[in-house]
């Protein structure tokens, strides 16, 4: 093997391995959120593909005859690494979507702030938790693991395979719904308390209907509210970093 041949190898093992770790990381926790330079996470993602492809050089199929079949390759990784990417993405959607929750049960549903990691409107509670649970994602360590999880998707999906799509979009909708019921979980107190508030308010107003519920009522929502998150925001917190963990181990079953 001549040392033009020795070149495109490494370049092509390279630019396949760039491609999936590249897909994932614009879209994983704390590495793919809009106030991360792009140049930060380009370096960042080939930093990690050059370290990496010399351990998985060995799986990685073999240089193709033709570009149609070099570019088919790289569509595969990139497809694997954004569907990596788009699971951990979900899960942390669970985290913005209780913080609305929150806010609509408290009455802050209006108090919308701008959210740097969708660049629109969001609810300032969402907002808090979600900038939280990134914190607390890089503080214990979970960063390591998801990225541990993303080298082991080469054991899971081989790369050069088209990975088994009813499998694929089977887990998808399994971590929407896992996601959706972590948020209701998380948000369980408060809608219980909204509902409280509420039936209480009606009486309220049914006994005294001269009197401004709305006006009386406002306040003391919004301190209760917070005073019940400040409570739970520990047991939020720990409950969602548990399901995170339990969801992202998936990937490392394999092998």
């Amino acid at each position: 093997m001549n040392l033009e041949q020795l070149v495109s190898i490494n370049l092509f093992q390279f630019f396949l391995v760039f491609a999936r770790l590249g897909g994932a990381i614009m879209l994983l926790p704390g590495f793919g959120e809009a106030y991360v330079s792009p140049r930060i996470r380009l370096v960042f993602a080939l930093t990690v593909s050059l370290a990496l492809m010399p351990m998985i050089s060995d799986r990685l199929p073999l240089l193709p005859a033709g570009m149609g079949e070099f570019a088919a390759l790289l569509v595969i990784e990139i497809g694997i690494g954004i569907f990596f990417g788009m699971i951990a993405r979900l899960i942390l959607l669970g985290v913005q979507t209780a913080g609305s929750v929150i806010a609509l049960q408290i009455g802050i549903a209006s108090a919308l702030v701008a959210d740097p990691t969708t660049q629109q409107q969001a609810a300032v509670t969402g907002n808090f938790l979600l900038a939280l649970t990134i914190v607390l994602i890089f503080a214990s360590g979970l960063d390591h693991m998801t990225l541990r999880g993303l080298v082991n998707t080469y054991a899971i999906f081989p790369p050069g395979q088209v990975p088994l799509m009813g499998d694929v979009a089977d887990h998808g909708a399994r971590i929407v719904a896992d996601s959706f019921a972590v948020a209701m979980a998380m948000t369980a107190p408060f809608l219980v308390y909204g509902i409280v508030f509420a039936v209480a308010l009606g009486l309220l107003a049914r006994l005294m209907p001269t009197l401004q519920v709305f006006f009386i009522a406002m306040p003391a929502q919004i301190l209760v509210g917070f005073a019940l998150m400040a409570v739970g925001l520990t047991a939020m917190m720990l409950y969602f970093l548990s399901s995170y963990e339990e969801r992202m181990s998936l990937f490392l079953g394999g092998g």
